[in-house]
C-alpha cells in the first residue's frame, strides 16, 4: 500500500474515533448517576426539596417546585414511604406521573424527558421524589463546561496518540536511513540492516531500497580503492625496485651510453608509464564527467575490429552476425572495453589463429561474443577474470598488468551490462559482453 493511502486511512480512522468517543461521552453524561451528581440543578435538588419541607413547611416546598418549574422546567413530586403524595407537586396530572414507584424501573424515557424515582433519607423520616427532567434540558447538559471538557480531552488523547504511532511509523525508518548514512560515511555500511525496511511497498520502502543499492555502490566503490591502492603499491615496487638496481649497477661500474644496461633500464620506465596510464584509465571510469549519446553498436563493433585488424600479425578478425541496436552511452569506454578483448585475444591466439566476433540479440539484449583458438583458461579462473592485477599461472610481465579486462568491465557495467568468460567452443577463451538493448 502506498504511503498516501496509508496516511489517508489512519486519518480516517483518527476521525471517525474523534467522532465515536464524543458520541459515547455524550452517552455516558446521560447515566443516571452522572446527571444526578454532576448537573448543575440535579444535583442537589432532593435534598434542598426535603430541607425545605422539614423546615419551612409544605407551602414553602410547594412554592420552590413552582420556581424550579418556570425557571428550570423540572417538575417533581414528594411522597412518603408509603407512595402519599404529601405536596401538591408540578408533575403533569397523568397516572403514571402520579405513582410513587413506577414498577421495576428507577429511572425511565417518558414524555420527552426523563422520570427519576429518588428514596431520601434524613433525621426526621424516610421519603420518596419522583422527578422529571424535559429532553431539552438532558440535551443542555451535553453542553455544560464539563461534558465539553471531557469531549475535548478525550479527542486529544486519541489524537495525541494516533499522532504518536504515525510519527513512529514515519519517522521510525528515516532514523534507521539516517544510521545507515553515518555508517556510511564511515565507510561500513551494513546493508542488512535496511533489509525490513526494504521489504515495505510504500515510498519508504523505495526510498530504503534505493539507499541500499547506492550505499553498496559507494561501499563497492571504496573497497575497491582500497584494493586498487594494495596492488597499486605491490606493482609499481617491482619495477621501481628494479630501476633502483639498474641505476646503482650503472653508476659504480660507469656503464657506457651503448650498454644494454640502459636499454634494460628504458624498458622498465616504458612499463611503468604504460602501468600508469592503465591505472588512470581504470579509475577515470569510475567518473563519468560527460552526459552519454547515441550510437549504432554494430558501427562501432566494425571499427574497433579493423583497428585491430590493422596491427594484427598473421591472425584474422572473423564478424558474424549483426543486432541492428542503437545503444545510448560512452561510445569511447565501450570502445576501449572491446578494444581491450581484442588485443587480449591476439596476444594469445596462435600464429594463423582466427578471432570471430558474434553480434545477436535475445531477449531484449544484446550480445556481443569474442572466442579465440588461444589455449583457454582454467575454469578455476574464469570467474576471477576482470579482477585488477589478476595474473594467471604461467603469465609472465610481459602478458601486461591485469588491468586491461578489468577496464573491460568497467566500462561495461557503465552501461548496465556485464562481462562474462567461459570456455569457448574454437578451444581458447570466450568473453560475451550482454548490454540492455535499445532500437
Amino acid at each position: 500500500m502506498r504511503l498516501f493511502w496509508k496516511v489517508f486511512a489512519i486519518l480516517w480512522l483518527a476521525t471517525l474515533m474523534v467522532g465515536g468517543s464524543g458520541f459515547l461521552v455524550s452517552r455516558a453524561l446521560q447515566q443516571d448517576w452522572l446527571l444526578l451528581q454532576f448537573h448543575p440543578q440535579l444535583k442537589d435538588f432532593a435534598e434542598e426539596l426535603v430541607t425545605r419541607y422539614e423546615t419551612d413547611g409544605p407551602s414553602a416546598a410547594q412554592r420552590w417546585l413552582d420556581v424550579q418549574r418556570e425557571e428550570y422546567r423540572l417538575r417533581a413530586q414528594l411522597f412518603d414511604t408509603e407512595g402519599l403524595s404529601l405536596l401538591p407537586g408540578t408533575l403533569p396530572r397523568r397516572p403514571i406521573f402520579q405513582q410513587s414507584t413506577p414498577p421495576n424501573v428507577e429511572s425511565r424515557e417518558i414524555w420527552h424527558g426523563r422520570l427519576f424515582q429518588l428514596d431520601w433519607l434524613s433525621a426526621q423520616g424516610d421519603y420518596h421524589l419522583s422527578l422529571f427532567v424535559p429532553r431539552d434540558e438532558l440535551f443542555n447538559w451535553r453542553r455544560t463546561p464539563v461534558a465539553l471538557i471531557l469531549n475535548i480531552f478525550l479527542a486529544m488523547a486519541l489524537l495525541g496518540i494516533i499522532s504518536l504511532l504515525l510519527s513512529r511509523y514515519l519517522t521510525g525508518p528515516l532514523r534507521q536511513l539516517g544510521l545507515a548514512s553515518q555508517s556510511l560515511a564511515k565507510g561500513r555500511f551494513e546493508a542488512e540492516k535496511l533489509e525490513r525496511i526494504g521489504r515495505r511497498s510504500d515510498e519508504i520502502g523505495d526510498l530504503s531500497r534505493h539507499f541500499s543499492h547506492m550505499a553498496q555502490r559507494v561501499q563497492d566503490l571504496l573497497d575497491s580503492q582500497r584494493q586498487l591502492m594494495r596492488d597499486i603499491s605491490h606493482e609499481l615496487r617491482s619495477p621501481l625496485a628494479r630501476l633502483r638496481v639498474g641505476l646503482a649497477l650503472g653508476s659504480k661500474q660507469g656503464a657506457p651510453a651503448e650498454d644494454p644496461l640502459w636499454s634494460r633500464l628504458d624498458r622498465e620506465c616504458t612499463r611503468l608509464d604504460l602501468l600508469i596510464e592503465d591505472i588512470l584509465t581504470l579509475s577515470r571510469q569510475d567518473i563519468q564527467d560527460h552526459p552519454p549519446c547515441q550510437f549504432a553498436l554494430d558501427n562501432l563493433v566494425a571499427e574497433v575490429i579493423e583497428d585491430n585488424q590493422f596491427v594484427a600479425d598473421t591472425q584474422e578478425f572473423e564478424l558474424v552476425g549483426s543486432t541492428l541496436i542503437t545503444l545510448e552511452g560512452w561510445p569511447e569506454q565501450l570502445r576501449s572495453a572491446l578494444d581491450n578483448l581484442l588485443r587480449n585475444a591476439l596476444r594469445f591466439s596462435p600464429t594463423h589463429g582466427v578471432i570471430r566476433v558474434s553480434l545477436a540479440t535475445s531477449r531484449g539484449q544484446c550480445q556481443i561474443s569474442v572466442e579465440d583458438q588461444g589455449p583457454g583458461v582454467d575454469d578455476q579462473w574464469l570467474q576471477r577474470l576482470g579482477e585488477p592485477f589478476l595474473r594467471l599461472p604461467g603469465q609472465t610481465g610481459a602478458s601486461g598488468h591485469g588491468l586491461g579486462l578489468a577496464i573491460a568491465r568497467r566500462a561495461i557495467a557503465m552501461h548496465g551490462g556485464s562481462l562474462t568468460f567461459s570456455r569457448s567452443a574454437m578451444g581458447g577463451l570466450r568473453a560475451l559482453i550482454q548490454l540492455p538493448g535499445q532500437t
